[in-house]
């Protein structure tokens, strides 16, 4: 008997050895399990992430570019309303546009290559890539002129007015005027004269930053509105006298562009200009021939050489220059 109950016991203890040894080995599957599902589940969100493609990071910007697909009529109309102004053309006007503009394209290369020898590839790229519909506009009577962009051929490529006396220049001379200042990747411009913002758009594409000047404050202020949109976040502008440049930028700048007629090289667009920097500016009487676009630079140690390079017309530097007693 007392064997019986020995035996008895003895498989009652492997009875709940096998018992435990079952609770344990259904708790490990459950938690590979939870394992492997949780695996998985990263493995799909990493998957579905990495295959969104020209996927942005909430709040980026991503800089227009015409010469793109993505530069379609909808997105010129939504950046146009976006800015505050009308967009003024249809589907069928903004498809002219683009043909003009492979036209504008080879008469570019022809002149650069015509002035210079050749044309530097990075001002080729910055008139591709940049849509100057977006930048005709006369903001004074608040209405676009983007019907009219791209002019062709050469010889009827002009300046169009903009609003209080400033006007839009010429696509050929704003491409001349960029690839005459030698502008690099690393450079730091300063502008005088924002007019349209076309010009500092330009230069935008090539450079590191642009600092933009308009002393014209409902021009300048309007302006100011378009950079934004555009996605062309090294842009900074103010209203202010161009006289002064902007003494705050520390170290200066590589490059000094100015697009209105000066009387005289303002003192201050000297001293901010750093050594090796280079300054475009045309000089003259308002409103007369004879003005000269002047091409100053500056050495390493800090001597100042100019050099006249052609006959030009500009509308006139106002602010301080005009004031006899300036200094």
């Amino acid at each position: 008997m007392k064997y019986k109950k020995s035996k008895v016991l003895a498989l009652l203890i492997i009875v709940v050895f096998l018992i435990i040894v079952l609770i344990a080995y259904k708790s490990k599957s459950k938690v590979n399990n939870q394992k492997n599902t949780a695996d998985n589940t990263s493995a799909v969100s990493a998957n579905t992430t990495s295959s969104t493609p020209g996927s942005q990071v909430e709040g980026s910007s991503v800089a227009v570019d015409a010469s793109s697909p993505s530069w379609t009529f909808d997105r010129y109309q939504s950046l146009m309303t976006e800015s505050g102004r009308n967009p003024g053309i249809d589907q069928n006007i903004f498809d002219e546009i683009q043909k003009r503009k492979s036209i504008a394209n080879d008469i570019v290369d022809t002149y650069l290559k015509q002035k210079f020898g050749t044309a530097d590839p990075a001002v080729e790229k910055a008139f591709n890539e940049v849509p100057r519909e977006y930048f005709q506009y006369q903001y004074q009577e608040n209405r676009s002129f983007a019907d009219v962009t791209y002019e062709n051929p050469a010889s009827k490529v002009k300046p169009w007015p903009i609003g209080w006396g400033s006007a839009l220049s010429d696509y050929l001379g704003q491409m001349y005027m960029t690839q005459i200042a030698k502008p690099k990747p690393d450079d730091v411009v300063l502008e005088i004269g924002t007019g349209s913002g076309y010009q500092s758009a330009i230069l935008s594409r090539i450079v590191k930053q642009v600092y933009t000047i308009e002393i014209i404050k409902p021009l300048g202020q309007a302006v100011d509105q378009i950079y934004k949109p555009l996605g062309y976040n090294n842009i900074q502008a103010r209203v202010g006298d161009g006289f002064y440049g902007w003494p705050e930028v520390k170290g200066g700048f590589d490059i000094i562009i100015v697009t209105a007629a000066a009387k005289y090289v303002p003192p201050a667009l000297i001293d901010q200009l750093k050594p090796n920097g280079t300054m475009v500016i045309p000089v003259g009487q308002p409103f007369k021939r004879g003005q000269v676009l002047y091409i100053y630079t500056k050495d390493k140690d800090g001597r100042v050489h100019s050099k006249k390079d052609v006959g030009v017309y500009f509308i006139p530097m106002t602010g301080a220059i005009l004031n006899p007693n300036t200094k």
